[in-house]
């Protein structure tokens, strides 16, 4: 095997995994990653250990589960110093390590140890401030300044986390997407050093929510084309009046089955523009002779619901937010064609690319498996059952999947789905009360135990036995108000929270009057 390649990851951010053509869509358009995965491995059973943005990512830097990492949101610190990061390993190896994009490490001056970062994390320094004082840009956000279109990364009336279909008002050419493609390309081409090799992390911004269609792409797929979300009556989330808040406060029943369908074609949109970056990335490894030398792995953070059981964006254990994407690529190592079924998780990220350092750590607490290992001797792999968590108080949730079974356990209140994967693909028929499968359902009980126990956070999951999972009496989410239906963030400033008092109005509105071309003549020297 080559010794000390260079290492790609790259990522994009809340992509399920049924949305390639190498999984098996016929619908979508994604020639590049179809390619890799033809010429490489597909991985067919990954799971999120974590359906959530800066968590996942947590897990996927340390190795760790978020029961070590201590992060549990998107504004949670790590626990983990720098020194247990992929970066902190492969710079003692002699690696150079490299982010580029959306890292989404908390808190904002986290690093985990990365030489560099060329950051695009959504405008966050610019919409978790406080004062203008405390406004910090990022890389992409000077870059549409330099081109006069700062402030039009969203389109008006609409927030970071909304179903409403819309277009994106930038032009290809400034897109979030078109960007980290250019930087990634420029990085390999003119910055990479020349005498040491790389580590690179590469991390789309898209098909994360909103799901706002490249303006060059709004014709790209028909929403009458696109397949409607998989919904069932038995499908049991309507026993779990959690989920019934879920999906008021998504708002997801005002939506109409043309915004579902015409939602899915820009979903699918983003992800062919994504696409078109990644063969721009792999020809340019190859121009650069880098090809040979380089071992790529592509994945996602998690996936995204798109209506399934009609509920949206990720949190939850359902397929569409716990499967995700899952290739590797590395010409003349891994045998083209691979289509491995074997159970893995973003977690077997962390050995897979310190592994191929001349030191191996010891696992310490980590459950991660070595990729290539289990690609060239899958026989020597015995992994029954992956996890997956989510945990913000009142809820906790673990989700237990297995190559046939999946069972969702959410600790506000005990309540339990199950479904049999292999014939319920859709999980639209949930078995957890059902007297037939209840041997099923204790021995994942078990598994899940087990995996808590060595893995997770005990304190958190387990009752006073250590033996069983903790069950809390239900705690109803506290209702908020929306002023503005459609929208689910008032704070998002482009958009005038007419219904909201002054004294309810951020500090924006009160400073700058809603105003963002004034933060950018402030920050000049105008007034």
């Amino acid at each position: 095997m080559k010794t000390q390649p260079n290492l790609l990851l790259i990522f994009t951010d809340q992509q399920r995994w049924d949305t390639l053509g190498v999984y098996g869509n016929k619908i979508i358009q994604t020639p590049h990653l179809d390619r890799m995965g033809r010429e490489g491995a597909v991985f067919e059973n990954a799971i999120t250990p974590y359906p959530l943005c800066a968590p996942a990512r947590a897990c996927t830097m340390t190795g760790f589960a978020a029961g070590k990492t201590h992060v549990f949101n998107n504004e949670s610190a790590s626990a983990m110093g720098e020194d247990e990061s992929i970066a902190a390993y492969l710079s003692q190896a002699g690696y150079h390590t490299q982010a580029i994009g959306k890292m989404h490490f908390t808190p904002d001056e986290q690093t985990y140890g990365m030489d560099h970062l060329i950051l695009s994390e959504e405008m966050r320094g610019v919409r978790t401030a406080g004062s203008l004082e405390e406004i910090r840009f990022d890389d992409y956000d000077r870059y549409l300044m330099e081109h006069d279109a700062w402030g039009w990364e969203k389109p008006p009336e609409i927030g970071y986390n909304e179903l409403k279909p819309l277009v994106n008002g930038l032009p290809k050419e400034l897109h979030i997407t078109q960007w980290c493609g250019d930087r990634t390309v420029e990085w390999l081409q003119k910055e990479r050093p020349s005498d040491q090799p790389f580590f690179l992390w590469t991390s789309f911004v898209k098909p994360h929510a909103p799901f706002d269609c490249p303006s060059h792409l709004t014709d790209l797929y028909a929403p009458e084309d696109m397949p409607l979300p998989w919904v069932s009556d038995m499908d049991g989330t309507s026993k779990n009046p959690y989920l019934a808040s879920h999906r008021q406060a998504m708002e997801a029943d005002l939506y109409s089955e043309h915004a579902v369908r015409t939602n899915r074609a820009y979903y699918y949109a983003n992800i062919t523009f994504i696409d078109e970056q990644i063969g721009r990335i792999m020809q340019t490894l190859e121009e650069e002779g880098l090809a040979d030398n380089t071992l790529v792995i592509f994945t996602s953070d998690h996936g995204e619901l798109l209506g399934d059981h009609r509920l949206w964006f990720k949190n939850l254990g359902h397929e569409g937010s716990l499967h995700i994407p899952m290739l590797a690529w590395w010409p003349g190592v891994i045998a083209p064609g691979t289509r491995c079924e074997a159970l893995t998780t973003l977690l077997d990220i962390f050995p897979t690319l310190v592994n191929r350092t001349s030191e191996k750590p010891e696992p310490d607490g980590r459950s991660g498996l070595d990729l290539l290992e289990l690609l060239t001797n899958p026989s020597s792999v015995r992994r029954e059952v992956v996890c997956s968590e989510f945990y913000v108080a009142p809820n906790y949730m673990l989700h237990v999947r297995s190559k046939e079974w999946k069972y969702l356990f959410y600790q506000n209140g005990g309540y339990e789905e199950l479904y049999h994967l292999l014939s319920d693909p859709h999980e639209l028929v949930d078995l957890a009360d059902s007297p037939d499968f209840q041997y099923v359902k204790e021995e994942l009980q078990k598994a899940a135990v087990r995996w808590v126990i060595n893995y997770g956070n005990p304190e958190i999951a387990l009752d006073e036995t250590g033996s069983k999972l903790k069950v809390m009496p239900f705690r109803p989410q506290e209702a908020k108000s929306n002023p503005r239906p459609f929208s689910r963030m008032p704070w998002d400033s482009r958009v005038p929270p007419s219904l909201l008092s002054i004294e309810q109005r951020s500090w924006f509105w009160k400073e700058m009057g809603g105003d963002w071309s004034g933060i950018i003549r402030l920050l000049r020297g105008g007034k």
